[in-house]
């Protein structure tokens, strides 16, 4: 309680913020005392309103700014004349037309050619002779558009867990049980599962029993089967000897690539 009230008194007699009552140097009149503040020109002229956008943005700026010759002329510009002065007899001018003189320039249509080419025409319409209608889609053992999933994922990929710099490990489709006697049985059918079968909590179901209440739903609900996960016992990959110690009993190479494939049928069964 002593330490409280000696923190409290000499917080209350303390009138300076941060333990400093300097002015704070802020830019553009200071700068850092680096490497980088020391490149900075310290003018107070400098600053994003101090720049003078109008004089250089206007149109009497761009005018004299453009590069022309003497003429009035820019670069680039033709200076001949719009209308050729192409001399005709007695010595004028073609499109003097207070002369009475015009000459007949032909026009875009004189180039066109008046005789058309020959077409050779097809033996049937479109170059087809094909009929429109196939038998092949006449019967309805194909499905329709509508029959499709369409709620389906799409570009689905294969789940790897990882971390910043660490590796990245598979995660698997399958979990495996390790013991040495599976003492799991069915709910259903009470009869030892054989094989991968789903299991939940101290609950487990054959793959048979599984499939049939999730389809049908008599006595579990769906919700219920859904929080089912598919286990393999691991009495396949290793054995224990009677330890807690596992001795592999296939390659790891070869139960990799196991577990890959299975986690790709995952995706699309």
């Amino acid at each position: 309680m002593s330490i409280l009230i000696d923190e409290q008194q000499v917080t209350k007699n303390v009138d300076v913020s941060f333990g400093s009552c300097q002015n704070r140097r802020l830019f553009p009149e200071h700068s850092a005392f680096n490497r980088l503040g020391g490149g900075i020109p310290r003018d107070s002229k400098i600053g994003p309103d101090r720049y003078n956008i109008d004089d250089v943005t206007s149109i009497k700026h761009n005018i004299d700014t453009r590069p022309t010759n003497k003429l009035g002329y820019t670069l680039g510009a033709r200076t001949g004349p719009r209308i050729p002065k192409l001399k005709c007899h007695k010595g004028n001018f073609a499109h003097d037309l207070t002369m009475g003189l015009e000459l007949d320039f032909p026009g875009p249509q004189a180039y066109q050619k008046l005789d058309p080419r020959p077409v050779k025409e097809n033996a049937v319409a479109f170059n087809q002779s094909s009929s429109r209608s196939d038998d092949r889609f006449a019967h309805n053992s194909l499905p329709a558009p509508g029959t499709y999933e369409h709620d389906i994922p799409r570009n689905r990929q294969i789940q790897y867990a990882g971390s910043f710099g660490g590796k990245q490990v598979l995660v698997p489709t399958i979990s495996i049980k390790c013991g040495q006697v599976n003492d799991d049985i069915c709910d259903s059918c009470k009869r030892p599962p054989i094989g991968d079968y789903w299991n939940r909590g101290k609950k487990s179901l054959c793959r048979n029993c599984h499939s049939f209440h999730l389809t049908y739903g008599e006595k579990y609900p769906l919700t219920y089967l859904q929080g089912f996960r598919k286990v393999r016992f691991c009495s396949d990959i290793h054995h224990h000897e009677g330890t807690t110690a596992n001795i592999k009993m296939r390659d790891p190479k070869l139960e990799y690539k196991q577990r890959v494939r299975e986690a790709k049928f995952a995706l699309h069964f």
